[in-house]
């Protein structure tokens, strides 16, 4: 009876691959000990990256490139000044980090800069799909912008003056390389840390509020 060979599941390298990518970006801070496990984590992507395995690696890394985030907050300010602030583009470098700088041509295009988790710098252009003084203001990346992006922001009225904000945000980063994919399965999602900042604008709009003066 002759003997059949399967061949080998991927899930193995994939593991290879995750915790390579774990090594490579969780590497210590000292030099020396900093190199070899740097090393040893590229050796592991190595071992990961090969034909069907390195395929369904850079898939399984674009997913975790993918994110959605759904969020309302409520701010103590009114309606006008909180729509005021967010539909000039150029305010939200103050607020979240990730963005280094946004170009608002006043048009309805508009260029944005920013840095990933790599320090690998980021741009694409957007261009404003929707705005409703005081109701809602949505934009989205075009079509041959590398990083694919689109964002909704509803202001709603509430009691006492107050504002409640609602974020509809879903972007994907580029991941073409192994290390870019094996970097995205190693590392966390970036949303918890955007969604932080979107909730420090309570404390960028208090700045605003004091140099504007809003018609009565």
């Amino acid at each position: 009876m002759q003997s059949v060979l399967h061949a080998p599941t991927p899930i193995p390298s994939l593991l290879l691959g995750a915790a390579g990518g774990a090594l490579v970006g969780g590497r210590p801070r000292r030099p020396v000990v900093g190199t070899l496990v740097t090393l040893a984590g590229l050796a592991l992507v190595g071992v990961a990256a090969g034909g069907a395995v390195g395929e369904a690696l850079r898939r399984a890394g674009g997913r975790r490139r993918d994110a959605h985030l759904r969020l309302s907050l409520v701010v103590p300010h009114p309606v006008p000044l909180v729509f005021r602030f967010c539909s000039n583009f150029e305010n939200f470098p103050t607020f979240i980090r990730a963005l280094r700088e946004v170009q608002d041509f006043g048009d309805g295009r508009s260029h944005w800069s920013a840095r990933s988790r790599g320090h690998q710098a980021l741009e694409w252009d957007a261009v404003t799909t929707k705005f409703v003084t005081n109701r809602v203001i949505a934009w989205q990346s075009t079509p041959e912008s590398l990083v694919r992006m689109s964002c909704t922001l509803r202001f709603v009225p509430e009691r006492g003056g107050a504002t409640c904000v609602k974020v509809a945000i879903d972007y994907a980063l580029p991941t073409e390389r192994i290390k870019d994919a094996v970097s995205a399965l190693a590392k966390r999602r970036r949303t918890r840390e955007l969604e932080e900042d979107i909730r420090r604008i309570g404390e960028r709009l208090d700045r605003f509020a004091a140099t504007v003066e809003l018609p009565s």
